[in-house]
């Protein structure tokens, strides 16, 4: 059977008689912010121009504008403020806050603790190798300044256990792979909130488990000092491969995820 055809001769098969759609002048105006963010033309903080000016700017109604609005607003990229001296102000998306909305996802799917613990295992091990093999002594400084300050609050549960949290943070940060800190930024965000329930039961050897972080830290430093990258890496993913059967043991390995 032959194909139907038009007028001018071409096929009117199925992928043709698909409409292409035009994207709506609220979404081009987003996207047009969306760019400046992204290219650093606007930074966190920045006031956008009045709604009369950017109406001008963009030929568009203010019904266009308030919609192109909404849109950023729900990615976390402007802030608005109704009123005579409200307006519209670049915020852009934090970790805590991105991290929630992957948590959320995660919770729906049922997604348990033990998966959040070996996505992290996948990942930060090599990452501290990289960080080994090419730290600076800043890097050092910022380490040593974190452990002794880990040092300091041995005694208080909730503070190391928020320090600890963000040893890891610093680790990957430093290890220079924007996209894998990101990533590994919003599971530590999850695991802080997994953490501070571990914490709250109050275990008797909860002094034990972190002195023994603290001492893994200490070595970690010095053996990133040293530019030893496999022993940073086994170091690292001996402690993350401790600390992950300590909590799973209390909180349960098929645990569901919970970003509250």
């Amino acid at each position: 059977m032959r194909k139907k055809t038009s007028a001018s001769g071409g096929d009117e098969g199925p992928a043709n008689e698909r409409s292409i759609r035009i994207p709506k002048a609220a979404e081009l105006i987003a996207e047009t912010i969306r760019q400046r963010v992204v290219q650093g033309e606007l930074k966190s903080g920045d006031a956008l121009p009045s709604e009369p000016e950017l109406m001008i700017e963009f030929h568009v109604s203010r019904a266009s504008l308030r919609e192109a609005f909404r849109i950023l607003e729900a990615e976390s990229l402007i802030e608005v403020k109704r009123g005579a001296r409200g307006g519209a102000r670049i915020r852009l998306p934090r970790d805590d806050t991105a991290a929630k909305s992957i948590g959320i996802l995660l919770q729906i799917r049922g997604a348990t603790l033990r998966e959040l613990f070996d996505a992290r295992l996948i990942m930060e091990p090599p990452l501290i190798h990289q960080l080994a093999m090419n730290r600076t002594e800043a890097d050092l400084d910022e380490l040593r300044a974190h452990v002794e300050y880990e040092r300091e609050h041995m005694t208080d549960f909730r503070a190391f256990g928020i320090a600890a949290a963000e040893f890891h943070r610093i680790l990957v940060r430093q290890a220079g792979n924007i996209t894998l800190a990101l990533f590994v930024g919003m599971l530590d965000e999850l695991y802080l909130r997994q953490l501070n329930r571990f914490i709250a039961r109050a275990r008797p050897d909860q002094a034990t488990l972190n002195k023994a972080s603290y001492n893994t830290h200490m070595q970690l430093v010095e053996t990133i000092a040293s530019k030893d990258g496999d022993a940073a890496e086994t170091i690292w993913r001996y402690h993350m491969q401790r600390s992950r059967k300590v909590i799973l043991t209390e909180l349960g390995e098929d645990a569901l995820i919970s970003v509250y």
